[in-house]
């Protein structure tokens, strides 16, 4: 469930290869028909840059209905033959991600990833800027971030893409699985460019009890021991882009997120969605 805003290490990163390189910005993201994740011969890489505006809500319990604020949006993307690391920040989906290429022939690819599938959190609330201690959440233990490897197998149409992956963390979060299914379709309409998406995903139960379980330790007069079982969510996404001039494009997207019962009935949990949309400018070269 990566629907959150990007840790700003990677931020840095990328904004650091961007004053450094220079060159032809296009999109780029495991999920679309266009991403450059793919072979090359030799080092190839591809940036753009820009800011937005976004308006989001959460479904911790304890913090505020609609986050509002401006955000950058970094992209980079460099590769080495089959070695390829993507960070996107266009697409309300992309994140970070690192592969290498195994098969990419006839339209079909299939890859070795890694890459982060949830965001951590504790009784602060998630991301690094907070306004201390969310009383409904004072107690509960820290969620670190994951970072998942595994396969992906994906089949690309003209302006389509469908996805399977199966991802395992390694980073020692949940040790638990996940399972990302995805089609995305690009259309292209004058100088206007639609991606639409839906995704479904399947975590195991170590992943859903470690995010949203409460043991004993964590567990008080409102908030009871929960311990569930696997658990699913549902995405959707819309993104739309129109070159402004021959540098900028104007990015416009939304992003809603749907928890099955396992997630939605956690004592930590206040809806079982979420949704975030932004507006926002990049440069491209």
């Amino acid at each position: 469930m990566k629907h959150f805003p990007q840790r700003h290490f990677f931020r840095c990163a990328a904004l650091l290869f961007a004053l450094i390189f220079s060159g032809q910005s296009t999109a780029s993201n495991r999920y679309y028909a266009d991403n450059t994740l793919e072979p090359t011969t030799g080092f190839a890489w591809d940036w753009s840059a820009g800011a937005g505006y976004y308006i989001e809500d959460s479904y911790l319990v304890g913090m505020n209905s609609y986050d509002v604020g401006a955000e950058l949006d970094l992209s980079l993307a460099v590769s080495y033959d089959n070695f390829y690391l993507d960070f996107d920040h266009n697409q309300l989906s992309g994140g970070l991600v690192l592969g290498y290429s195994l098969i990419n022939k006839y339209d079909w690819g299939l890859d070795l990833l890694g890459t982060n599938s949830q965001a951590g959190f504790d009784e602060q609330g998630l991301g690094i800027y907070n306004d201390g201690i969310i009383e409904p959440l004072r107690g509960i233990k820290k969620r670190n971030y994951d970072f998942d490897t595994g396969l992906r197998l994906t089949r690309r149409f003209e302006n389509s893409q469908i996805s399977l992956e199966y991802l395992h963390d390694i980073s020692g979060a949940h040790n638990g699985w996940v399972a990302n299914v995805f089609f995305s379709h690009i259309q292209p309409w004058r100088n206007w460019e639609f991606r639409s998406g839906i995704g479904l995903s399947a975590y195991s139960a170590d992943f859903t009890n470690y995010y949203f379980g409460i043991d004993s330790d964590e567990a008080n007069a409102t908030r009871p021991i929960y311990q569930t079982n696997a658990s699913t969510s549902i995405m959707f996404e819309f993104h739309a882009e129109y070159p402004i001039n021959q540098d900028w494009v104007f990015l416009a997207g939304w992003l809603t997120t749907w928890f099955s019962k396992e997630i939605d009935d956690s004592p930590i949990i206040s809806q079982g969605y979420q949704h975030k949309a932004k507006v926002g400018v990049r440069y491209v070269l």
